[in-house]
């Protein structure tokens, strides 16, 4: 005993030491320049999000110039989509130089689709070494990172569950960098410890916007705060659990609807997450709107010490003038041109007589020529304008040539090497591209893991593609990009332009209220009760609620389809029980479901498992039994925890049985009771009271043959066993 205390001491003193040496250990980054979304499409089928300009710049450079500040000494990108050029790029950017501030390292994880993907990789190459910066490449910040860092170890030595730092900026209601997918965070008022996490519905969403948390989360907490009013820029400061909690948990894909949701619900992680909220400017450029008001903001000079004259590139000379105008050298302007407020222009350019320019981007070498009006827009490099266009809240992507009297109205992207002829007018929210690029509604989603090598340019089709001739003329050359919400109202050919990822910014398609979120408490089944938990915290009132069964049946709808595809994964890549446990407890708590849920899920899906096994002719009724329930029965030890609950159990096998229309229903039962039983999992007790409720039941004559005789043969050897531990008593007397 005396050797295992001084070893113990040993090792509290080495503690002391790592913790002393802390600050000076390498500060490792992980980017991702994957979005895994299709927002930014068609432009994106070309060149990823992250090497698109924004003022001139392209996006990574923004994210590297923030490790930059923060003093990452290692950066790795994690490279999905189109990672040949990111490759190439950063091989030639002044980050591959000897003079870097920090080794730059690309990481080829092709076969990423989500960022769970990503993570996933990240852990099997063994990279991480000790806590490390997570953001992804279309970061724009000027966030002191060093008081982020210095929270996030305070937090660390003060709780040893401690694994994620987020990063969130405030902002106002109208703040036009607001997340695109607003959320709400709850946490602890004495510390910021995220509580919960839960995203927050579009206003046109027909999706209900309460926050539907357990209450047991909140227990041993005194005072807690609901915010909706963050930024949530994704820069994450994670401890090396992390990617193996990705690792663990093989669905989730998102890194805070499923990871930071999954580890606060997780009754078995026990993992702890805190919040750092800054009033720095941080925002990520995940959506058209986002890069509009990004766009702007910076023009503006939010983001200082970062701004345009600051030449991020090395090739870049651009000077400042008053009204925030940006000009770099050998840009040509005529003599009658207007340069008005909040704009930049790249070298190279040359702009013609009566040309108005306002509150907006030019690229490189574009020739923009007489009396053109251009608002509000963003222009690349390489492009040209014929005279008399009008161009207004619309963005121009390179090599693009327009003719003379085109008009670009709100909202339009025009893509890569589009040619459009004289006296055009593209409509309201158009996208083209110079290929024919469609991606299928019904296989890839905004809301779902996706990759953008997963929608190529194809070939001209012209039984496929969206006639373009109408709107790009007889001598030009576009396609329609036929984006994934003109399919969510057949009706409205405007829907592209009022959806929430038009290139205008608009707030009446954004739910960002500060002051009405609603909260419920555990689900019970009661249409009104007050609720415990309510906004009082933020609002200093008391509110009720109203539950309506109809969205409890949703819910609960929702949970058995997620619950049965769980056990499902679970039993075909031969996952541990410990591992199938802590995904169905997460998504119980998650949904808010109870038990009596995860244990009808479960039966169904072992049911379907031997289902499978007895179809296909793989194994007999009985071998699949065996193998099913002998590996997954044990499940069920951490479902079902009294009497009633065994009980309702060896109900649901009965009745699950039957809906599944085995050919020998009555086999099916006796053999999955009966091994349950010689398992431990079902005892006596409850396998008698079972029985003595649906016996008499003529529903399931046929499904309960076999265990009559069996519950028969169970009491007579019950009574045969008393009778002589009653003899053996006497006996012994």
């Amino acid at each position: 005993m005396a050797g295992k205390k001084g070893k113990s001491s040993d090792k509290a003193g080495n503690n002391k030491l790592k913790n002393d040496v802390v600050p000076d250990e390498r500060l490792q980054a992980i980017v991702l320049t994957d979005s895994f979304e299709t927002r930014f499409m068609p432009l994106t089928a070309v060149k990823p999000r992250c090497l698109l300009p924004l003022a001139n710049v392209p996006l990574i450079e923004y994210t590297l110039e923030f490790l930059a500040k923060a003093g990452a000494s290692e950066v790795y990108l994690m490279c999905a989509s189109h990672a040949e050029q990111m490759s190439e790029y950063i091989e030639q950017s002044k980050w591959n130089q000897p003079w870097s501030p920090f080794r730059v390292s690309t990481i080829m994880s092709l076969e990423s689709r989500s960022v769970g993907d990503a993570m996933r990789d990240l852990d099997n190459r063994g990279i991480v070494t000790g806590d490390f910066i997570l953001v992804s490449g279309d970061l724009v910040t000027n966030m002191e990172f060093d008081k982020a860092l210095d929270f996030h170890r305070k937090r660390k030595a003060e709780d040893k569950d401690h694994i994620v730092t987020m990063c969130l900026s405030r902002a106002s209601q109208l703040f036009r960098s607001r997340c695109h997918e607003p959320a709400a965070f709850i946490l602890d008022k004495s510390n910021d410890k995220c509580l919960y996490y839960q995203d927050i519905p579009l206003e046109n969403s027909k999706l209900k916007n309460a926050i539907a948390i357990d209450p047991e989360l909140l227990e041993d907490v005194d005072e807690f705060k609901i915010r909706n009013d963050l930024v949530d820029c994704h820069v994450d400061i994670c401890s090396p659990h992390v990617p193996a909690i990705f690792q663990e948990n093989f669905d989730y894909q998102f890194l805070r609807r499923d990871f930071v949701k999954g580890v606060l619900t997780s009754d078995l992680l026990k993992k702890s997450i805190y919040a750092f909220i800054t009033d720095d400017y941080a925002a990520r450029v995940e959506s058209w709107q986002t890069y509009d008001a990004i766009s702007q903001d910076f023009i503006a000079r939010w983001c200082y010490p970062m701004v345009l004259n600051s030449n991020l590139l090395d090739d870049q000379t651009y000077s400042y003038e008053s009204e925030h105008i940006y000009k770099e050298k050998d840009v040509v302007l005529a003599q009658s041109c207007k340069i008005g407020k909040c704009t930049g222009i790249g070298s190279g350019s040359k702009i013609g007589e009566g040309t108005s320019i306002e509150n907006s981007v030019i690229g490189r070498n574009c020739h923009i020529k007489e009396n053109i009006v251009i608002k509000n827009s963003f222009i690349w490099d390489n492009v040209t304008i014929g005279s008399d266009s009008v161009v207004e809240h619309a963005l121009v992507a390179s090599n693009v040539s327009i003719g003379s009297g085109v008009v670009l109205m709100d909202g339009c992207v025009i893509g890569f090497n589009v040619s459009i002829d004289d006296n055009m007018t593209i409509p309201v929210g158009t996208r083209l591209s110079d290929t024919y690029v469609h991606k299928p509604v019904s296989q890839f989603l905004d809301s779902e893991p996706y990759s953008d090598d997963e929608v190529e340019e194809s070939e001209a089709n012209p039984d496929n593609a969206l006639p373009a001739l109408a709107l790009v003329g007889a001598n030009g050359v576009g396609y329609v990009y036929e984006s994934d919400d003109a399919h969510d109202d057949d009706e409205d050919s405007s829907v592209v332009f009022n959806g929430t990822n038009a290139l205008t910014h608009r707030f009446d398609d954004l739910y960002l209220s500060d002051n009405s979120i609603s909260s419920m408490s555990a689900k019970h089944k009661k249409k009104r009760r007050s609720s415990t938990n309510s906004t009082a915290a933020a609002n200093g009132r008391d509110d009720e609620y109203y539950e309506e069964d109809m969205d409890e049946d949703e819910d609960e709808e929702d949970f058995a389809a997620e619950a049965i595809a769980t056990v499902e994964r679970a039993m075909e890549n031969n996952h541990d029980i410990d591992t199938a446990l802590l995904e169905l407890n997460t998504l119980r708590m998650s949904i808010n479901v109870t038990y009596q849920e995860v244990r009808s899920a479960t039966v169904v899906a072992l049911l379907r498992r031997v289902y499978h096994f007895i179809a296909t002719q793989t194994l007999g009724a009985k071998d699949a039994l065996l193998k099913v329930f002998g590996q997954w029965g044990p499940l069920f030890k951490r479902q079902a925890f009294d009497q009633d609950e065994y009980v309702d159990l060896a109900n649901l096998i009965l009745e699950k049985t039957v809906a599944q229309r085995f050919e020998k229903p009555e086999f099916i039962v006796f053999t999955a009771l009966t091994f349950l039983y010689d398992q431990d999992i079902l005892d006596e007790d409850a396998v008698d009271a079972w029985w003595s409720q649906v016996s008499q039941d003529p529903k399931y004559d046929q499904a309960k043959v076999l265990i009559a005789k069996w519950i028969e043969w169970l009491r007579t050897a019950d009574e045969q066993s008393s009778s002589e531990e009653g003899s053996e008593e006497s006996d012994s007397e």
